[in-house]
C-alpha cells in the first residue's frame, strides 16, 4: 500500500483550502492566475511563503496596511511590477533577502547537468524538506516548448522508479475540497538519467530543474548571519561530454519562468 506523505499547516474547511498564515492567521492559501500581479513563479512563491507562515493572502492581494511589518511592505514592493518574462528561482531568492533583510533562510539547488549524484542529490532535499512538514518549489522546463513553468509541492509518494509529487499549480483551477491540482511524476532510474519528468495536467514530458526551499520559517527569533549566497547553492556541474544532457544554463535568458 502507498503511502502520501504531506506537508503540515493543510486546513480544508467547507471545500476550500486554508493555511496558517502570519500570527496564525486563517489563510485561504491557494492563487490562481489573475489573483495577483505576475507569473507563476510568483504566485507560487507566494503561496509557499503562506504554508510557512510568513505572509497571509491579504498581504499580497490588497493594499499594505500601515501597521504591517516592514518585511511585508519591502516583499509587497519588490513585486509591484508587472514583468512579461518572469522570473527564475534564483531572482526570488535574491528578492527574499532583499526583503527580509537576509535573515530569511532560503535557498536554490540547480541541475546544470543530468548525472546520477545531481539527480540523487536534488531528489533527496526535495523529499527530505517535504517529510520536515515545509513545502518546496520547483522549476521545470518544457523541452518541446523552450519555456518553464513553476509549482509549489507540498506532499509526495514513491513507487517503483517515480517519485510522484502532489503540487498546487496556479496555471489550473483547484477542485472542491481537494488539496493538490497538478502531479509531477519524476523519475528516480538513476540507470536511465535521460527519462523525462512528466506533467500530468499538461500531458507532457518536463525536466524538474530546480527547486527553492526555505528552511525554519521562525526566522524572526534567531540571528542569521547576512551571507552572499552559498557557492554550494547550486548543484556542481561536470565537464561536457557527448553523452550528457544538459537542458539549460540557469543563467541564460531561456531559464526564466515566463508562465
Amino acid at each position: 500500500m502507498q503511502t502520501i506523505n504531506l506537508i503540515d499547516n493543510i486546513v480544508i474547511k467547507n471545500g476550500v483550502l486554508y493555511t496558517y498564515g502570519r500570527d496564525g492567521e486563517f489563510t485561504r492559501v491557494f492563487l490562481r492566475q489573475g489573483n495577483l500581479e505576475g507569473r507563476c513563479a510568483v504566485y507560487s512563491l507566494m503561496m509557499l511563503l503562506m504554508f510557512h507562515g510568513i505572509v497571509n493572502r491579504a498581504d499580497m492581494s490588497r493594499k499594505v496596511s500601515a501597521n504591517a511589518p516592514e518585511y511585508i511592505k519591502k516583499l509587497k514592493r519588490q513585486f509591484s511590477h508587472y514583468t512579461t518574462r518572469g522570473y527564475s528561482l534564483r531572482e526570488l531568492r535574491t528578492k527574499l533577502l532583499y526583503s527580509f533583510n537576509n535573515k530569511l533562510p532560503v535557498d536554490v539547488y540547480v541541475i546544470r547537468n543530468r548525472d546520477e549524484d545531481n539527480l540523487r542529490e536534488i531528489h533527496h532535499m526535495i523529499k527530505e524538506q517535504l517529510d520536515t512538514g515545509y513545502p518546496v518549489q520547483i522549476g521545470l522546463w518544457y523541452p518541446q516548448r523552450k519555456t518553464g513553468h513553476s509549482v509549489v509541492v507540498i506532499g509526495y509518494t514513491l513507487f517503483g522508479t517515480t517519485l510522484r509529487l502532489f503540487c498546487l499549480d496556479s496555471a489550473c483551477a483547484l477542485s472542491y475540497a481537494s488539496i493538490w491540482n497538478n502531479i509531477i511524476d519524476v523519475n528516480v532510474d538513476y540507470v536511465d538519467v535521460d527519462k523525462l519528468d512528466f506533467n500530468h495536467q499538461a500531458n507532457e514530458k518536463v525536466l524538474v530543474d530546480s527547486i527553492l526551499l526555505i528552511d525554519d520559517w521562525e526566522w524572526l527569533l534567531q540571528s542569521l548571519p547576512s551571507v552572499p549566497e552559498r557557492n554550494d547553492s547550486i548543484l556542481p556541474s561536470v565537464p561536457e561530454d557527448k553523452n550528457s544532457v544538459l537542458p539549460f544554463e540557469p543563467e541564460d535568458k531561456d531559464s526564466f519562468l515566463p508562465f
